[in-house]
């Protein structure tokens, strides 16, 4: 055995496994900061409120991303020729999001100001506010992808962990004034003070110049990929429609505890899957863009190893110490009972999840190998089949039956995670084959 190489392989490893305590730390954050939304609305229209317009600013987040979601590859591609050509590119998508992100404000500001009705007046008074995340999102967003590829793999997490520590101390401070309102600015402070300290750190650290560049030859094909990745992805996120039927009709606080329970497997998956996706999309991306085809399986098989040891062991965790965690953040909210049955549904959820886990480097490659319109096609095959389980369930007036329902979504992300495995090797294959490999 030669102990240097191993050595150096632990070390590297090691390094990696930082990216996900980054991760952990921004979770444990984020759950904090639920969990006082719980203490302080409890389970009330306000808190009904909150959730709602994160669910809704989700939605048109996929609108605005669909500007720009596929430039990765040709960023790659424009840098290893000459840095200020690929800026550019990068200064363009600045003033396209900026763009998108501003017309769909107007066109919200519009709508409650022309069709706003009594009853939902709560709610759009939150999101006059709320409304403004989804510049400061994207911004943040494609600054987040922006320094990954410059190599500040840190900086991943950078600005919601400092975001999740400014909210979570601002609404300690005001706890006995809080309102929606409030919340609504604090949030906003709290994300764009974030996104200030990314455009100094990529104008000062990076020395990043940005002109006004509304239009370069590749914009179009760039945007016409993006737009069929987030087609893709409203299709996929149309099973959220389902669910909130099925489980609303399970009977009153089931979605809730389903709600819950999914908190709890979004947590995993974001501690698991996000940093060492990130990392491996950077380095995949080069292996790709330089020919280096013979890298890519040892890059994919590493992922997988590293995201599914560390999902199995998150999942286990979590499930054992379920009881313990909701007594300590939420207090007497949760019978035990309900905490059982939440515990069940962590299970099924958690095999789910565990799919997407095993799909997620196969679903990453095929994007950066540019297969943009297979992404979307499989997002449309599994909301057929969410959305043909839902019609017999109904057909058979079983439409409460969300145990049977959480069924059929395993088995339509077993189909994604089968047909983008299929395509990854096809891909593979055949660069595996040329003679100068």
């Amino acid at each position: 055995m030669n102990l240097p190489i191993t050595l150096s392989r632990l070390t590297a490893r090691l390094s990696a496994l930082k990216y996900n305590l980054l991760a952990l730390i921004y979770v444990g954050l984020h759950f904090i900061f639920i969990a006082l939304i719980g203490r302080l609305f409890g389970i009330s229209s306000d808190s009904d409120v909150y959730f709602l317009a994160i669910t809704i600013l989700a939605y048109l987040g996929h609108i605005v991303q669909a500007v720009w979601e596929a430039w990765t590859p040709w960023y790659v591609e424009q840098l290893k020729q000459d840095r200020k050509t690929a800026d550019q590119l990068y200064a363009m998508f600045i003033i396209w999001i900026s763009a998108a992100a501003l017309l769909l404000m107007l066109l919200f500001y519009g709508f409650h100001a022309l069709w706003g009705r009594q009853e939902e007046a709560q709610l759009l008074n939150f999101m006059d506010w709320a409304i403004l995340l989804l510049l400061i999102q994207n911004l943040t967003l494609i600054n987040r992808e922006y320094l990954t590829l410059h190599g500040y793999y840190a900086t991943y997490y950078g600005v919601d962990i400092f975001a999740s520590l400014i909210k979570i101390a601002l609404v300690a401070l005001y706890w006995d004034e809080m309102t929606l309102e409030y919340l609504a600015w604090i949030i906003l402070f709290a994300y764009g003070v974030g996104l200030l300290a990314q455009f100094l750190l990529i104008f000062i650290k990076l020395n990043t110049r940005l002109r006004w560049i509304v239009r370069l030859p590749d914009g179009k094909t760039i945007l016409a990929n993006s737009a069929k990745m987030k087609l893709g992805s409203l299709a996929y996120d149309s099973k959220e429609i389902f669910l909130a039927i099925v489980l609303t009709s399970a009977g009153t606080g089931v979605y809730s505890i389903f709600s819950y329970a999914s908190k709890f497997t979004a947590v995993i998956l974001e501690v698991v899957n996000a940093p060492i996706m990130s990392i491996f999309s950077a380095k995949l991306s080069h292996a790709h863009e330089e020919k280096r085809f013979t890298d890519i399986p040892a890059l994919v098989r590493q992922a997988l190893t590293q995201t599914s040891i560390l999902f199995i062991l998150g999942t286990l965790f979590v499930y054992v110490s379920m009881p313990y965690i909701m007594s300590v953040f939420f207090g007497d909210k949760f019978s035990t009972e309900q905490v059982t049955q939440m515990g069940f549904i962590f299970m099924l959820l958690s095999i789910y999840t565990f799919t997407i886990v095993l799909e997620s480097p196969f679903a990453r490659a095929v994007s950066l190998f540019r297969y943009y319109g297979y992404g979307m096609r499989l997002n449309f095959v599994f909301s057929a089949i969410v959305a043909t389980g839902f019609l017999l369930l109904w057909l058979l007036n079983a439409q409460d039956a969300y145990l049977i329902f959480l069924g059929v979504l395993i088995l339509a992300q077993l189909s994604n995670y089968w047909l983008y495995w299929k395509k990854y090797h096809q891909h593979m294959d055949e660069r595996l084959a040329l003679p100068d490999v």
